[in-house]
This record gives C-alpha cells, sequence and structure tokens, in this order.
C-alpha cells in the first residue's frame, strides 16, 4: 500500500500545487492518498484521498528550527547572491513534513513528490513498488558522477515504513536541523541533509537504498523525467520549466527520447 507526502505555500498552491493535486487525482488510483503540507493557505477540497496538514501545527519543531536560525546565510545567500545548495530554510519544510509522515503513516511504503510536479498518466504500481525492495530502505533519484551537483534529486523519495531502522533514520534526518549540524555540512540542501541521513542508518545497520538512476546515473539535467517516472509525470524543476508548463524533449537522454517521443504528453 503506498501513501503519498508534498508540501507547498500558497503562491506555490495557486502556481503549481492544485494542478499537482488535481492532476494526482485524476490519475492515481483511489485507494491512495496525498498528505499536503500546507503553509499559510486552505486548499479546502473536501476530498477524502486529500489529508490537508497546517505544516507548523502538524510539525511542532520547524517553527522553532525556522526562529532560532533564520539569517541571509541560512537562506543561502553568499556573497550577495542566492545558492539553493546552502538554502536550510527553504528546504526545510519538506524535511519535517517528510519525518512527520514516516511516523504516522499507516502505509508500507511512503512516496515524497515535489508539488511543482504533474500526472499526465496512471502510474505502473507494479513498476514503482519494485523500485523500493523489501530489504531497502530508501529509493531515490542519485547524480552519480555529477561533480557540480554531488546529492541526490529530492523531487522523488521513497520510503519503506516497514524497515528496521526507517524511524531511527527519521530522527537523524530531524536531528540534522533542530541540533543546527547541518550548517556544518558542506551543503544545506535537503537533497545533501538527505543523502547525508541516509547514509549514517546505511553505515551503522549496514543496510542499503537503490538508486533508480542506476550506477551510471541519467544524465546532468533532469534525471526525474529519465527515469520511469517521466512514462507518467512531469517534474517542473526551475523557472524555465514552471513558465513553459511542462518540461522539454531536449531533457531526454537520446536514447530516452526516442521513447518518450512516442507519448502523446511529450509531444504536445
Amino acid at each position: 500500500m503506498f501513501e503519498l507526502l508534498t508540501t507547498f505555500h500558497k503562491a506555490g498552491w495557486e502556481q503549481y500545487g492544485r494542478r499537482m493535486v488535481e492532476t494526482f487525482l485524476a490519475h492515481w488510483p483511489s485507494n491512495i492518498k496525498l498528505n499536503v503540507y500546507c503553509e499559510n493557505v486552505d486548499v479546502n477540497l473536501n476530498n477524502p484521498r486529500i489529508i490537508e496538514h497546517d505544516i507548523f501545527k502538524t510539525c511542532d519543531k520547524l517553527r522553532p528550527f525556522i526562529d532560532l536560525y533564520n539569517s541571509r546565510e541560512a537562506n543561502g545567500y553568499r556573497n550577495g547572491v542566492r545558492d539553493f545548495k546552502y538554502d536550510a530554510i527553504k528546504f526545510s519544510y519538506k524535511v519535517f513534513a517528510q519525518c512527520h509522515s514516516i511516523r504516522n503513516s499507516a502505509s508500507d511504503k511512503l512516496i515524497f513528490i515535489d508539488a511543482d510536479t504533474l500526472t499526465f498518466a496512471s502510474p505502473p504500481l507494479h513498476l514503482i513498488d519494485r523500485l523500493l525492495p523489501e530489504t531497502d530502505l530508501t529509493a531515490y533519484l542519485g547524480r552519480p558522477k555529477n561533480n557540480k551537483l554531488p546529492f541526490a534529486e529530492t523531487g522523488f523519495i521513497m520510503y519503506n515504513l516497514k524497515h528496521p531502522n526507517i524511524l531511527e533514520f527519521a530522527d537523524v534526518f530531524e536531528q540534522l536541523y533542530t541540533s543546527g549540524e547541518l550548517f556544518d555540512l558542506d551543503y544545506q540542501v535537503d537533497c545533501y541533509t538527505f543523502d547525508t541521513a541516509r547514509k549514517r542508518i546505511e553505515s551503522k545497520y549496514q543496510t542499503q537504498s537503490n538508486d533508480i538512476t542506476g550506477p551510471d546515473g541519467l544524465g546532468k539535467k533532469h534525471p526525474f523525467v529519465n527515469s520511469i517516472l517521466g512514462t507518467f509525470m512531469d517534474h517542473l524543476k526551475g523557472d524555465n520549466r514552471k513558465n513553459k508548463g511542462k518540461s522539454s524533449l531536449d531533457d531526454f537522454k537520446d536514447r530516452i527520447k526516442t521513447e518518450r517521443s512516442t507519448q502523446p504528453y511529450w509531444n504536445q
């Protein structure tokens, strides 16, 4: 059994979150629910498949973290220029939401998906299920051999809630923030803190996770759509894709572009 979660603020809901939720309802099976962790917005969809959370009420450690550490540097500014790799504050919301869902979901496998995604076809659930073997802690989009972005792409993460170490993973992930330890890391973006927490648990318990991009990765442009996820979902990562309303065929590696070009969504 799967359960999904995402996060967004008011502007995000209006720009892309509503479409994410509506396309989820249109294409995902009716027995799968989506938890939406909202900042300063009520979606009021009155749909039993959408579980709405006020993120500050539900994740009671988030506001104290922001109040304690909020600064230009913690928002990613270096020499007057914002760099997302150092933005601890912006990406902390999704971390606290994931930790809450890991601890409280009754599902077998939990899927985090960024709110700037959309679903355009029915998900192949049997194939998605195989992405996360029963013995693995998580499944994620890695970026092997990418020196510029040496961390996972966290627009999609699967958590094995039956794994014996998953609750400790949530504790380690969250404590990187509440303790302030993330500011001692090379990068403060959630991609790097996710990798840090994951690797600590994997090393401590000799367990593993599944990088769904494989040992060679899926290119440096857009691993999300180049993976199996791109057969039924799009991730409007970055302002250009959001303004355009979709990703481009140019985001695909050549061999994958040929396959995707047969799908109506990618030819529109």
